[in-house]
């Protein structure tokens, strides 16, 4: 296998700069190419320094636009380079790598290369649902992975042929959609400049898959840029520390695009493509699924009810704590329920912290903002 890091640039120096530094730290066992693709924009500074840059691990190549390509056409001209290479690892430069990280990179390529259920490799891992902005608990087995129908744009890896097949599908279906039943709501109100939200679909719709660590081998910096007006630590999440040579690839545990659990159907004892789990919220069994998982208190027959006691919530259905707090329903039939959860998501999250403290708290911050836009203007 033969590999390359290509980073996305446009005007960020500082950033470009970031991240070469953590890239030349890293540990690689094998030459790795590095590919520097500068988007037009009004300044040359990248273009500049770039000319003056070593990179001594591989080859060494600087792609600088004519044009202003814009972020989605910008970063799917990357998938190029996979006319040459295996596998490449796509870096914006907002990006931060541990220092192992092409060590999980090279074991999951060499796994997944042939594999057509996977889409591709995320180096970023999620502790945060960005849909909802609330938690996100992956659930934990002997493996150093789990997959979701969700791709990455935080640090991720693209193989030869399933960049292909994403790309068949991309020019059949790369018009501007808006909101569907089998779709999150977040994705499909995303701009048209989101190149992102076309491969997340494609997960969901073709069934296919990102492999995630549980130990992220990337992390977001959210530099201030085009289309991020504000700093924020929303996303950052901690990296791998020191070195991992080994990681144990077994792909039991699986999520949906909605960051929901696939493997409840089982023990729950209900057809897997009945079943619709929405412990977050975003579904609201829109594909009418017969069996519904749920926070929510709903007019159908209860079949089982299960406790917030355990996290990841799942834990709870596995080791069977029944309560009142998630519920099974049968919506081919209806009742009439009057109960409401004990637990709020908020109090079963962050431990007490009501949702009109939290929505105070919020209102306090934006009063802050606001007052320091105007203070900036007189």
């Amino acid at each position: 296998m033969n590999y390359a890091i290509c980073i996305v640039a446009y005007n960020r120096l500082n950033s470009v700069k970031r991240l070469l530094r953590c890239l030349e730290h890293a540990y690689y066992t094998q030459p790795v190419d590095l590919v520097l693709s500068i988007d037009k924009s009004d300044s040359t500074e990248i273009e500049d320094y770039a000319k003056t840059y070593s990179w001594k691990y591989g080859q060494l190549q600087i792609i600088t636009h004519e044009q202003n390509l814009g972020l989605r056409k910008h970063v799917l001209s990357c998938g190029r380079f996979l006319e040459k290479y295996d596998a490449i690892v796509v870096l914006e430069d907002d990006i931060t790598v541990a220092e192992s990280f092409m060590d999980y990179v090279i074991s999951c390529v060499e796994k997944f290369h042939d594999d057509d259920s996977i889409a591709g490799i995320s180096l970023y891992s999620f502790q945060t649902n960005y849909q909802t902005r609330l938690p996100f608990i992956p659930l934990q087995c002997d493996s150093d992975i789990y997959l979701m129908k969700c791709a990455q744009s935080w640090g991720q890896v693209w193989m030869r042929k399933q960049w292909q097949d994403f790309m068949r599908w991309y020019e059949i279906n790369k018009e501007e959609f808006h909101l569907q039943p089998h779709l999150p709501s977040a994705i499909c109100r995303w701009s048209a400049k989101s190149w992102l939200k076309y491969h997340t679909r494609y997960c969901i719709e073709q069934n296919k898959y990102f492999v995630y660590p549980y130990v992220s081998l990337s992390t977001n910096n959210s530099d201030v840029g085009t289309h991020v007006t504000e700093s924020s630590t929303l996303f950052q999440v901690p990296l791998l520390f020191g070195r991992k040579c080994k990681y144990h690839l077994n792909t039991s545990i699986k999520y949906d695009g909605f960051f929901e659990n696939e493997n409840l159907a089982e023990v729950l004892g209900v057809p897997n493509d009945q079943l619709c789990v929405d412990f977050y919220g975003e579904k609201n069994n829109r594909e009418k699924r017969r069996y519904y998982l749920t926070r929510q208190t709903c007019p159908y027959k209860l079949l089982k009810s299960y406790s917030l006691s355990y996290k990841p919530y799942e834990t709870n259905i596995f080791q069977e704590l029944y309560g009142n707090d998630l519920f099974l329903y049968d919506t081919k039939e209806t009742f009439k329920n009057s109960y409401k959860p004990n637990r709020s998501i908020y109090d079963y999250f962050y431990g007490g912290i009501s949702k009109s403290i939290l929505y105070t708290l919020i209102k306090k911050k934006m009063t802050k903002r606001i007052l320091g836009l105007i203070h900036k203007k007189t």
